[in-house]
C-alpha cells in the first residue's frame, strides 16, 4: 500500500513523497508561488524503481493542482517529457513559457 504526502512551506517551497511501506520511495520538489506551481526536481529514493513512483507523483501533483485551481510549470526534465508527450491530458493545468 502507498502513501502520498504533501509538504509545503509558507514560503511555498515543498515537496509531494510516496511512501511504501514506511519508506519514502519518491518525492518531487515544487515551488508554490501564487496559482503558478513550479515542478523543480525529481528525487531519486528508489533506485531503480523510481519510474512508475516518478508518475504517481507526477499525477497526485497534476489533481492537487486541478483541485486548486492552479497552474503548472515543469521545469523538471521528467515532468517536460511527461508533460510533451501527452499535452492534451495537461492542457488544462500547463503553463507554457
Amino acid at each position: 500500500m502507498h502513501k502520498f504526502f504533501v509538504n509545503i512551506k509558507r514560503n511555498g517551497k515543498g515537496f509531494f513523497a510516496l511512501r511504501v511501506r514506511d519508506n519514502t520511495v519518491g518525492q518531487i520538489t515544487i515551488d508554490l508561488d501564487g496559482n503558478k506551481l513550479k515542478i523543480l526536481d525529481t528525487v531519486d529514493l528508489a533506485g531503480t524503481y523510481l519510474y512508475p513512483f516518478r508518475k504517481l507523483l507526477l499525477e497526485k501533483i497534476v489533481e492537487y493542482a486541478r483541485m486548486r485551481e492552479l497552474k503548472i510549470i515543469p521545469v523538471s526534465p521528467f515532468a517536460q517529457r511527461q508533460f510533451s508527450s501527452d499535452p492534451a491530458s495537461y492542457a488544462d493545468v500547463w503553463e507554457r513559457a
